[in-house]
């Protein structure tokens, strides 16, 4: 696939995004720039399919599939049907694992179908990712429908918070058996077409959709990450493009940021930035997003193997309708390399038993430490604790080890159900805790990256946390989904090494 088609294909694909004639009202896929019935002497506006719901109109399974989408294979593939524009395109069924036979899909059509943001393909080792909308789950699966509807922001300007939030975890799962490892039972796994740009884009619609914020108001977009799709391309220049922050203009939007890399804090360590940027003056009062994903890698029968999980939370910060505001924060840091990869490795390596006290114990630790002398808090003062959870373990050691009760940690703990989620550690725990906080409460969030760094904040939430709950997908509706599908160990490799 050479650049400019790829080019052509985000500028359509990553929003499904049509031309209806303002005469007829017909409506063309792909675009065109006049009407077949009224000629060329017709107006066209366009119209955008990526929040909207469909229905399968037809469909079959694809048995043997070409090279490109051989990790695919089978897969399920058909036409949908937006009925209220009466337009079709074509798109493939995700997050489905077909019988042999392909038999089911005469049962789903006419079932109600929602586009995904995912990845179609690979131009080999070294060539370009295409991603693309025109992949669609179904309506009464795992994933909800959510409508996005945009609200003006308030006039009255406050301190820099968190102004909303969404989390993503995938569908499927692998067990650890009933004891666990390290405390972990359970872990996410990337289905074949997902990797951390698409927990980004997903996790950051998610965050639009809670909020009620227009896209065009994000003016910058952060994202950490360890595990990119690209060694040399920004993840946030497909999140810009796929969620269409900023305004539009030229097939780009006036918006911008960076991805960022510090092994598990690449995500959190922004936050204090992203306020800074909204508190700056002549940054024009707008909001910014940061992302924390990751498909969070190991070696085949390697130690982490059995904690590593995959997903990613997206935060927007802004100075308007906050629910959590940023009261403190502290940084510490020193250079232990218990973690890291060399360029070009496919794999981390790790410390083994020096993961522990000298690097995520002493920098947590320290971070806590210095950031309760530093707001004059105390343990007993803070509703919840949300600590970077490489396992079950470390955090609720060094979380009791500092004076906080099992009770405090406990929402935030989701390690045990999900896995360890790199740079969306501390991030999905947070999402975590925000869905059930109550206006009044303390929350003190403290993230670890290997080489090493902690980062310690406070948050205290707000009335509008409760008024934007109506629009958010806890992150407990994922974990304890009944929807959510269990596979063997071999799959699970085939999985993660797909993305």
């Amino acid at each position: 696939m050479s650049e400019p088609i790829a080019r052509r294909n985000a500028l359509v694909d990553y929003r499904i995004s049509a031309m209806r004639c303002a005469d007829c009202g017909r409506v063309y896929f792909p675009p065109k720039s006049f009407c077949d019935l009224e000629g060329r002497a017709s107006t066209m506006f366009p119209e955008d399919y990526f929040y909207r719901r469909g229905e399968l109109f037809s469909g079959t399974m694809v048995a043997a599939p070409t090279n490109k989408f051989k990790h695919l294979s089978p897969f399920l593939t058909g036409v949908v049907n937006f009925p209220e524009e009466g337009f079709r395109v074509p798109g493939r069924i995700t997050d489905r694992i077909p019988c042999e036979d392909g038999g089911e899909i005469q049962g789903l059509i006419g079932t109600g179908v929602v586009p995904r943001f995912r990845r179609n393909y690979a131009d080999g080792d070294s060539g370009l990712v295409y991603y693309s909308s025109l992949n669609f789950s179904l309506e009464d699966g795992y994933y909800p429908y959510q409508k996005y509807v945009e609200l003006e922001p308030s006039d009255e300007v406050g301190p820099p918070g968190i102004v909303g939030y969404g989390a993503y975890l995938p569908k499927f799962r692998i067990r650890n058996g009933d004891s666990g490892v390290l405390g972990v039972k359970e872990r996410t796994v990337p289905f074949m077409d997902e990797d951390t740009v698409t927990f980004a884009v997903e996790a950051g619609k998610r965050a639009l959709i809670h909020s009620a914020l227009s896209n065009r108001l994000i003016k910058k977009c952060f994202v950490g990450t360890e595990s990119p799709a690209y060694a040399v391309k920004p993840i946030m220049a497909t999140v810009i493009q796929a969620l269409e922050l900023g305004r539009g203009h030229d097939g780009g939007f006036y918006a911008g940021g960076v991805d960022t890399q510090f092994a598990c804090k690449a995500a959190s360590d922004l936050f204090i930035d992203a306020a800074a940027l909204v508190d700056y003056s002549r940054f024009g009062g707008e909001y910014v997003m940061v992302i924390g994903a990751d498909n969070s890698q190991a070696a085949p029968g390697d130690a982490l193997d059995s904690t590593v999980g995959a997903g990613g939370s997206a935060f927007i910060i802004g100075k308007r309708d906050v629910i959590a505001t940023l009261d403190h924060y502290v940084s510490y840091t020193s250079d232990t390399p218990d973690f890291y990869r060399r360029e070009g490795q496919r794999y981390p390596r790790h410390g083994g038993r020096f993961t522990g006290k000298p690097a995520y114990y002493k920098h947590v630790q320290n971070s806590m430490c210095r950031i309760l002398e530093e707001s004059g808090m105390t343990p007993g003062d803070f509703a919840h604790v949300v600590l970077h959870s490489p396992n079950g373990v470390f955090p609720l050691r060094a979380a009791t080890e500092m004076g906080f009760e099992r009770e405090q940690i406990e929402t935030g703990l989701v390690v045990t159900r999900i896995g360890n989620l790199y740079s969306g550690s501390s991030l999905t725990g947070l999402a975590a805790v925000l869905d059930v906080a109550e206006p009044g409460e303390r929350i003190l969030m403290v993230s670890y990256g290997s080489g090493a760094g902690s980062d310690a904040y406070v948050f205290t939430a707000t009335e509008k946390i409760v008024e934007k709950r109506v629009r958010r997908v806890t992150l407990e509706e994922q974990i304890e989904s009944p929807l959510k599908e269990y596979i063997d160990y071999n799959t699970y490799r085939k999985m993660k090494e797909a993305c």
